[in-house]
């Protein structure tokens, strides 16, 4: 396979030796990029296993080696190729070789059917007394990850004060591990960290096995996995590809603050700016530039498009509550969908998806889900709710109450107040009680009955279980995308629905100073997966309280 690139993505693939910085802005090729100077480096040392490219992700890594078999016209498993690993995967590898070394073994904990969430949840019980939900085990990871990373690299934990008992818990689950020798995904990076930097001979093993080393998506890195890479460099021969604009991977340590690192430490570092945006529209690349640019540590970048100007690609959307959001989705997402377009709804929270995909099961349209997306079980208001329903159906002896009628009933008599202190003391986010109401207020619209809210909460649940496929690319697929923000990162869609764009939630309420910045890159990650139209949504209220539009709406300058 042949690829036609532009000058500056030629530069970039013919670099040779020496450290380089690739800065790819949305839709740029990057990946072409990456894989095209992969076909040129394995052809010009005559040994392509000793390339190595890193990546984040197992089905980044599959993707990018089967590009290159594809450019490469590599036939047959037997034919050397570069080696293509995850991070994680590769210090694994490091911690192997020290296994064998050494004699000793480690259980690793972390991947499918892990027992990681089950220690972690019956930890988190014993010291609060209750278990955590999936929020809750992704805040416990992102602490736990930022506390390796930080005392492998720089020797001094982070700590946290957010969690209700969390020192307590972090210290017996390290108790744990070190009592049954687990090893979950952070251990990993540490670990291989410290015996990089103890075991010389075991370093020097590692360095000689590469040539070159490239790194995809590198503002992802976290402070200790960017030391791994330095300790096995082969010299100077780093090819790093990133985008600072693009680093949403805070909460699990990712620093790209190593990016300006990099080349301050290789000040002869080549750059290439990959700045032609060949996916968006002029109005939606001028939107989320605007908005980025308002970050203050940044590489500066001069994003442009060459594709058609049109008019009222990226807009803004007020609706009088969340109900009327969902609704709105589903009818823009059916539209699109009959005119072949791919779709995506794009949020935050999880919990925001309920409303949408009730409207979308309601209506019959097909969605599939990636990322965090919670089962109408797992929301307390909703089981609350029903409890409520079926005990007044059994008191209605003669007049038998609507549930829209009950539902209002209790929201005057305090149900809500009641439900917004109870996920207080079970140290769940209030938005559990706002986003749970707002989907009582859909179901129970036109429901004559109990069984009637059961038949629809069973529809739904089948469109779930049917359709819900994490990680599905639009193109797989001629339905409706429902992702968190995180989880469409790399990918894109005709049309992008950007729901819940309020205070509180793009930004965080707890964000300021550089967390600010990373709550900015968020909606830009999300801003960017559009092609043709993109549609940023806010209501003014959910369930009872009042919202705010995101600050980030003026940002972008978004001409109504």
């Amino acid at each position: 396979m042949t690829y036609e690139l532009s000058e500056v993505q030629r530069a970039a693939v013919s670099h040779g030796a020496g450290p380089a910085l690739v800065l790819a802005g949305p839709g740029s090729g990057k990946t072409t990029v990456i894989t095209s100077r992969s076909v040129r480096l394995a052809g010009a040392i005559r040994a392509p296993e000793r390339l190595l490219c890193v990546t984040f992700t197992r089905a980044a890594a599959a993707e990018m080696r089967e590009r290159y078999r594809l450019m490469a016209g590599v036939n047959g498993e037997d034919v050397p190729v570069p080696v293509f690993s995850t991070v994680h995967a590769y210090c694994n590898g490091i911690v192997g070789m020290y296994e064998r070394k050494s004699g000793r073994r480690f259980e690793r904990i972390e991947g499918e059917d892990s027992p990681k969430n089950e220690v972690l949840s019956r930890i988190y019980e014993k010291f609060n007394g209750v278990r955590p939900d999936e929020a809750m085990l992704a805040r416990l990871k992102g602490y736990f990850r930022k506390e390796a990373d930080s005392s492998a690299a720089r020797g001094r934990p982070s700590g946290s004060n957010q969690i209700r008992r969390y020192s307590e818990i972090a210290q017996e689950y390290g108790r744990v591990k070190r009592e049954h020798g687990y090893l979950d995904f952070d251990d990993m990076i540490a670990f291989a960290l410290k015996l990089l930097r103890t075991e010389p001979e075991l370093r020097r093993e590692v360095q000689r096995r590469f040539d070159y080393i490239q790194v995809d998506e590198a503002q992802d890195l976290s402070r200790s996995q960017y030391e791994v890479i330095r300790l096995i460099a082969p010299g100077d021969n780093i090819f790093i590809v990133a985008d600072d604009d693009q680093s949403i991977y805070g909460f699990r340590g990712a620093e790209p603050e190593c990016l300006f690192e990099f080349v301050k430490e290789f000040p002869n570092t080549a750059r290439y700016a990959l700045t032609r945006n060949y996916r968006s529209t002029p109005e939606i690349v001028a939107a989320s530039s605007a908005l980025v640019s308002v970050n203050q540590r940044r590489f500066s970048k001069d994003l442009f498009t060459l594709r058609p100007e049109a008019q009222g690609s990226a807009s803004v959307r007020e609706f009088a509550n969340a109900a009327a959001q969902a609704e709105f989705c589903a009818y823009e997402a059916r539209r699109a969908v009959n005119s072949g377009e791919s779709v995506a709804v794009l949020y935050r929270n999880g919990m925001s998806s309920l409303p949408v995909r009730l409207a979308l099961s309601t209506s019959g349209i097909p969605y599939r889900t990636s990322g965090n997306c919670p089962d109408t079980a797992e929301n307390s208001v909703v089981s609350a709710f029903l409890r409520e329903l079926a005990e007044a159906e059994r008191r209605g002896i003669i007049v038998i109450p609507s549930p829209g009628a009950v539902l209002k009933k209790l929201l005057r008599g305090g149900f809500a107040k009641r439900a917004e202190e109870q996920c207080r003391l079970e140290g769940r986010d209030r938005k559990t009680v706002s986003l749970g109401l707002d989907f009582l207020e859909m179901l129970t619209d036109g429901a004559y009955s109990y069984a009637d809210c059961l038949r629809r909460l069973d529809r739904l649940r089948r469109y779930d279980s049917v359709t819900a496929a994490p990680g599905i690319d639009a193109s797989d697929f001629s339905g409706v995308m429902l992702s968190t923000i995180h989880s469409a990162k790399g990918l894109e869609y005709d049309l992008v629905l950007v729901i819940d764009v309020l205070e509180g939630e793009l930004p965080g309420s707890e964000a300021a100073g550089e967390a600010l910045e990373d709550e900015r890159r968020l909606l830009y990650v999300a801003m960017t997966r559009a092609k043709k139209r993109l549609v940023l949504c806010c209501p003014e209220k959910r369930g009872i309280r009042g919202e705010e539009p995101s600050r980030f709406l003026q940002e972008c300058r978004i001409e109504e």
